[in-house]
């Protein structure tokens, strides 16, 4: 017996030694004893279970029950889903799941009473990453009881367990969500069918054709009609566009919405499945490529400037036309938050909904949330979901945020209720409007890098970068989600609607030479912001506080003009095949789903990832093999999710919106979450004299 606790303990040791090491191959004194037999089940079980331990009487009970069975082949499969210390040590694995499966449908007739559970024993080894190995139990045995398991043959660590939940019983908040959505989806269904009854109707008596669309614009008809599956589905898949849309748009609303993707999935997997970790790492991060995944701050700062362009380009538009005093203007704000607010609460709501009372239901697994102490995929937004709602929730901390990557949605609505007045400052006084939005620009610049600097919050988040100073994630705010840091990219999106604005009424082309300028800044920019911080990524340079700073502040100033360039350049039809690439119609739809992708990509990637039995060894090619999977499983999944929770009330919002025809010119709403840029460009001659006047 004192022989087995010895062999339990060397293996344990050697995998402290093991993950403690920085280069697992600079002695070769381990390798002669790396594949030795792991911790096995059956001598756990005979230690505990030889008069030292404190184990509960039932689970004492049916461990001497299996034991003395072990020999029997369905006994025999209990101990063999057990975890073991095993290959892959020496590449950094650190989790052996075992079987998750095969302990669960583990039944013999010697044993016709026993029912089992799968838990995770987590081993903490003093000084090294800690020791996960799958733990097949009965149901009669408490995480303490498997605890004292391990604790009585290995001496020297601690030894913690957790369970997974094998109650899948709806609780009644989940029966309740489940009616809510089940009520929207046949709602839906009824409403498509109502649709097609009128579609046949229409075609067999076309005679009375016109009588039958009166009918189709009359209460309650048109409101149910909002939520057919068959006209959303046509209205979603249109590629058309009308004179004057920024189509370039459309691609770089779907290339951002794939790295997001991207990003998501690399991380997800890289802190969940991927069994080599330490050699994946190793390996991705020593190619300039992962400074495409690293660089993720980029992403949402193009978010943002494609949300402040939309924006103003299309309440210039909007007030050119109606040419509103001030007291109009203050009047239509109210409406305007509103109709913004129906046009992204619902299905936001909804994903909201799913996420935190179904979801966790879907699917299980040896890397499935344990449910503590609620069955849900996101403990915190059990108590914490309204901030989401109220749009607020980036003020929270890290551990306090729910559904982390909503935060971009709560700094857009509050840029967007602050922007019409910024807008409006445009079109009476474009001075005065230019000078405000960039003394706005620079303010939070400045920010960044007060904040940056206070909290010492560092800027390369992924590879070996090495600081002068000591980098600080638990700040009091996180300086990644808060507005006044997050304005750069917005203020100038609302500057370069302006601009383009300005531009296209005067017909303006830039001289060749300026054009490919413009092109080459943006060039250098994009990539100096990407590959730039390389070296100090990988570890060869060590960042300074105020090296740190500086690219916090500048380097998405940088970006943001950078891709401007482009934009801009593509607006004004000088973009080449670049814009016609990123104007490919095919983008158009793509585009209109990108709101609904970014909703639920995450909660999809979860429930993918989670739902793995086993780890894996990663490399490119797999990465590059779940990034594309899980591209076309988010847009397949968002389809029926938009055309059911979205789509729909963006149609009642126009029919509210039809109400008052001479404010609709104002509350025009084709933001940045997936729906098409609308702006007519017929404009007067007098109109197009003024606006040159305003830029003289």
């Amino acid at each position: 017996m004192d022989h087995t606790r010895c062999t339990i303990k060397a293996v344990i040791i050697l995998a402290a030694v093991l993950l403690a090491r920085n280069n697992v191959f600079a002695n070769n004194t381990w390798e002669s004893s790396l594949y030795q037999p792991g911790v096995d089940s059956i001598e756990i079980v005979r230690s505990a279970l030889d008069g030292r331990s404190q184990l509960s009487y039932d689970c004492h009970k049916v461990l001497s029950q299996l034991l003395a069975n072990h020999t029997d082949p369905d006994v025999l499969q209990y101990f063999d889903s057990w975890g073991r210390v095993g290959s892959g040590l020496a590449a950094g694995r650190s989790r052996y799941t075992g079987n998750y499966d095969e302990c669960l449908n583990v039944k013999s007739p010697l044993l016709p009473q026993l029912e089992t559970k799968y838990c995770t024993a987590t081993i903490n080894i003093p000084g090294s990453t800690p020791l996960k190995l799958g733990v097949c139990s009965p149901k009669q045995c408490s995480p303490e009881d498997l605890s004292q398991l391990y604790n009585i043959s290995v001496q020297d660590t601690t030894v913690s367990v957790t369970c997974q939940s094998q109650d899948y019983k709806l609780p009644p908040g989940s029966i309740a969500a489940l009616v809510v959505v089940g009520i929207v989806v046949l709602f839906a269904l009824v409403a498509t069918v109502w649709d097609g009854i009128y579609q046949i109707v229409e075609h067999s008596r076309n005679d009375d054709s016109q009588e039958y669309e009166s009918l189709r614009t009359e209460f309650p008809l048109k409101y149910i009609l909002c939520f057919s599956l068959y006209t959303n589905l046509k209205q979603t898949l249109s590629t058309s566009q009308p004179p004057g849309a920024l189509g370039c748009l459309n691609g770089i609303r779907v290339v951002t919405t794939t790295w997001v993707v991207l990003v998501h999935t690399f991380l997800t997997c890289l802190f969940t499945i991927v069994d080599d970790a330490a050699w994946f790492t190793q390996d991705f991060f020593n190619r300039m490529a992962s400074q495409i995944v690293f660089s993720f701050d980029c992403i949402v700062d193009s978010f943002f400037l494609i949300g402040g362009i939309l924006l103003a380009y299309l309440q210039l538009t909007a007030l050119s036309k109606s040419q509103p005093n001030v007291l109009t203007f203050l009047k239509s704000i109210p409406r305007l938050c509103l109709h913004r607010h129906i046009r992204l609460t619902p299905s936001y709501a909804f994903m909201l909904l799913i996420y935190i009372t179904l979801l966790w239901f879907v699917w299980d697994g040896p890397y499935w949330p344990v449910p503590n102490p609620i069955r849900t995929m996101d403990n915190v937004c059990v108590s914490n979901w309204y901030f989401n709602l109220l749009y607020i929730n980036n003020f929270s901390k890290a551990s306090s945020l729910c559904a982390g990557w909503s935060w971009y949605l709560s700094n857009d609505m509050q840029f967007f209720m602050m922007a019409p007045f910024f807008i409006y400052a445009l079109h009476r006084i474009p001075k005065i409007g230019v000078a405000i939005c960039s003394t706005m620009v620079l303010a939070s610049t400045l920010l960044s890098i007060v904040v940056s600097h206070k909290q010492q919050y560092p800027f390369a988040i992924g590879g070996f970068p090495k600081y002068s100073f000591k980098p600080n994630f638990q700040s009091v705010l996180p300086f990644y989600t808060v507005p006044w840091v997050r304005f750069q990219p917005y203020g100038i999106g609302l500057l370069v609607g302006f601009a383009i604005w300005n531009l296209r009424n005067m017909s303006f082309k830039f001289p060749k030479k300026y054009n490919i300028l413009l092109w080459c800044i943006a060039t250098c920019l994009c990539v100096s912001v990407i590959y730039g911080p390389y070296s100090a990524v990988m570890g060869h340079h060590v960042i300074s506080l105020a090296e740190n700073d500086l690219y916090h502040s500048l380097g998405r100033l940088a970006w943001t003009v950078g891709v401007s360039c482009v934009i801009i350049s593509c607006s004004l039809g000088q973009g080449g095949w670049i814009n016609g690439f990123l104007s490919w119609k095919v983008f158009v739809p793509l585009g209109k789903l990108s709101y609904c992708v970014y909703l639920i990509h995450l909660p999809i990637i979860n429930v993918l990832v989670y739902g793995s039995r086993n780890g894996t060894y990663y490399s490119t090619l797999m990465f590059t093999r779940d990034v594309v999977a899980m591209m076309f499983i988010t847009y397949l999944i968002a389809v029926p999710f938009s055309l059911i929770f979205e789509v729909p009330f963006i149609n009642l919002n126009k029919l509210l919106n039809r109400t008052k025809p001479a404010e609709n010119k104002q509350v025009k709403d084709e933001h940045n979450n997936g729906e098409n840029c609308n702006a007519n460009q017929n404009h007067s001659e007098k109109e197009r004299l003024l606006t040159k006047k305003n830029l003289k």
